[in-house]
């Protein structure tokens, strides 16, 4: 009975135990690409979303969409440039309404996932999950309002660049 108990301490001290792994992390670097002719001069709010607050996003911007569409169809009849500002209300709101929930489940963390960018339009976000993300960017450039938006993935350590180029029309 003694030498089986005895046998099996001597195995198990005999084995290499490995520190804990640090799990991976990435990080994601970029600016935001002034719209042709003009140039950005001040801080742009970056957001980064993650998968689950990327779908609410898109949900929350397809009902948006839909309801502005319902709601203008005549007035687009008359005058289709009227969809561009409109489309960019239904963009502005579904930011606001996430940006609102984010906050909630978040709380002080949510710095993690908010940030300015520099003047001129570069910002970084560390420490980051691997994964899938989107970055929703909105501030003024000149005298007009711009949201830009893209998806990146996350799949090491390696820092990622990114060029927010992709505007809301």
């Amino acid at each position: 009975m003694f030498r089986p108990i005895l046998l099996a301490a001597f195995l198990f001290l005999g084995q290499k135990h490995e520190a804990p792994k640090e799990p991976v992390v990435g990080i994601i670097a970029g600016n935001i690409v002034a719209p042709e002719k003009m140039t950005i001069s001040q801080p742009i709010q970056v957001v980064l979303l993650n998968p689950q607050y990327a779908a609410l996003w898109n949900t929350k911007l397809q009902e948006q969409l839909d309801a502005y569409w319902e709601r203008y169809k005549p007035a687009f009849v008359q005058n289709k440039d009227l969809f561009f500002e409109v489309s960019r209300m239904a963009y502005d709101d579904s930011l606001r309404f996430v940006l609102a929930r984010m906050t909630r489940d978040l709380g002080p963390n949510l710095k993690n996932y908010r940030e300015a960018s520099t003047p001129d339009g570069k910002f970084e976000f560390k420490n980051l999950p691997l994964g899938d993300y989107k970055i929703v960017a909105y501030g003024r450039v000149g005298d007009q309002q711009y949201i830009w938006q893209e998806s990146i993935e996350v799949t090491g350590s390696l820092p990622q660049f990114l060029q927010l180029k992709k505007r809301v029309p």
